[in-house]
């Protein structure tokens, strides 16, 4: 099995497709069912935290922001 260390000794390989190696996607995983229920989890994830990101907001806004009373008005 190769270490870190033998990956970083190794000659740099030339061209584009050495480069983006790490950054392919595999499109037979995707389409799996451990792919697709990613897939869900990320967007579901996504959409959680937005929800969440939302409401501490409103309730910063609502009750911990200064309020103007009737005398700070005029």
């Amino acid at each position: 099995m190769l270490s870190a260390w033998d990956r970083r000794d190794r000659p740099p390989e030339e061209g584009l497709a050495a480069e983006l190696r790490g950054f392919a996607v595999d499109k037979t995983f995707l389409s799996s069912l451990k792919g697709i229920l990613l897939e869900t989890e990320l967007v579901f994830g996504i959409i959680l935290v937005s929800v969440f990101a939302y409401d501490a907001f409103k309730i910063y806004r609502t009750e911990m922001a200064p309020r103007a009373t009737q005398g700070d008005q005029q």
